[in-house]
């Protein structure tokens, strides 16, 4: 039937056993659909390249009202006279994967073939804990930059953080602040760019562009003379079982069922002090020494061959003192890594808890693990090697990640421009 659509004419027609349709007498193609189960739904039909196309404008009394849904009948006929399908531009929009969907898309076609263990199980984490919660029902084209925005500062503010219990004993800790909101920010924007190329967004249109990231200030923590005797100390009582982790209060507390407990002393995971030792005598990464396997160590020309570092293939040199920590580990013959975990088959995932144990009872306070890579490298610069030579010790790639140690390099050069302004002012009798 056709006859002006108005929301009286609309409301008149009785549904019956198939759909029925009433045709709007003014605007070509504009209808409404009545189901056997009363629904009411405006559409507009067309052709176009000699195809007939129907596009679902909405629910009537719902969604759009009569007139509301003429004037968009209208935008729709304007759009297909200038030569766009609102019906294939609806089917694409429809394809369109949610955040949640792209994240996943991602990690199996890009990050789980393109990335190393350790950073695909950081975007998988930053994924579950902060980008889904925030974002991940949201379409993919529909994500603007102050959608970026709004996760960045929710992500700084702690809104995702979260320290819950998971099984007996067991902690779950999500950590929240601006240095995580900015691999967030960088995870996005690289889904996003494969957004693009995977034709879910317009080329150019990354929403990450221009939400600004936080500013980071690197903290350069080294370990001082008295630090290091400190740390050599509690890494010794920890070996022999005598380590104090608070040695300002060793007293008794209660055990929950009964009895007394005391707060030492203790000793730690002997494969977790010596990765630490490791640590400290090589200037390597956390990742590269709980990843060490026997096959990567050369006792003889005192190499560790490094097969797939953050920075490609890498040879790290041993001192006497590394070969001897390396040579006083307990081998398991069941396990191909220097330092097993609780199965033989896989590498000591974790030294956080040993690490905090030996730091509280050597009276070190925020000291990083990363930190042992700093203080390898500043004992390095203060005792006269060259920049490029620390570089080559540590495996940069770039020299100027070198240079953030050439501060603590001009220590030796003081020394020698000292002595040599000495001299020449007793040469000359200048006051003091």
């Amino acid at each position: 039937m056709r006859e002006k659509i108005t929301k009286r004419t609309v409301e008149a027609i009785e549904p019956s056993v198939r759909d029925t349709f009433l045709w709007d007498s003014e605007i070509p193609g504009f209808g409404c659909k009545v189901t056997p189960k009363g629904g009411r739904i405006y559409l507009l039909q067309y052709s176009q390249g000699g195809r007939d196309h129907r596009v679902t404008i909405g629910r009537h009394g719902v969604e759009f009202t009569a007139e509301q849904a003429r004037n968009e009948a209208r935008r729709l006929r304007g759009l297909i006279a200038s030569g766009e399908n609102p019906a294939q531009v609806r089917s694409h929009e429809r394809s369109v994967p949610t955040i949640a969907a792209l994240g996943e898309r991602y990690l199996e076609e890009y990050a789980g073939l393109h990335k190393k263990p350790s950073a695909l199980a950081q975007d998988k984490r930053n994924l579950q804990n902060h980008i889904k919660p925030l974002i991940g029902a949201l379409k993919v084209s529909d994500v603007e930059r102050q959608d970026i925005s709004r996760v960045m500062r929710d992500i700084a503010a702690g809104k995702t953080a979260k320290d819950e219990k998971t099984k007996r004993q067991g902690r779950r800790i999500v950590r929240g602040g601006e240095i995580v909101a900015n691999r967030v920010h960088a995870l996005l924007s690289k889904m996003f760019q494969l957004a693009e190329d995977w034709k879910y967004r317009p080329v150019g249109s990354n929403p990450c562009r221009g939400a600004k990231r936080f500013a980071e200030h690197k903290v350069e923590r080294y370990l001082s003379v008295d630090e290091l005797a400190r740390l050599g100390r509690a890494l010794n009582a920890a070996k022999e079982g005598r380590l104090i982790v608070d040695p300002e209060a060793v007293k008794p507390t209660k055990r929950k069922r009964g009895g007394q407990k005391k707060l030492g002393p203790r000793s730690e995971n002997p494969y977790a002090v010596a990765a630490i030792e490791l640590l400290l005598l090589t200037g390597c990464r956390l990742g590269e020494v709980l990843n060490l396997r026997w096959s990567d160590v050369d006792i003889e020309r005192r190499f560790l061959l490094l097969p797939d570092s953050k920075t490609g293939a890498k040879t790290v040199y041993l001192s006497e003192a590394a070969i001897s920590t390396i040579g006083k580990i307990s081998r398991n013959p069941k396990s191909l890594y220097l330092f097993p975990g609780k199965s033989a088959e896989e590498p000591l995932r974790s030294i956080r808890v040993p690490w905090e144990h030996i730091c509280k009872a050597a009276r070190l306070e925020n000291l990083r693990l990363h930190d042992l890579r700093h203080s390898f490298a500043s004992v390095g610069a203060a005792s006269g090697l060259s920049l490029p030579m620390i570089g080559a010790l540590l495996g940069h790639s770039q020299p100027t990640t070198t240079a953030r140690y050439a501060h603590l390099a001009a220590s030796p050069l003081h020394q020698a421009v000292d002595e040599i302004g000495t001299k020449i002012s007793r040469a000359m009798n200048l006051p003091a």
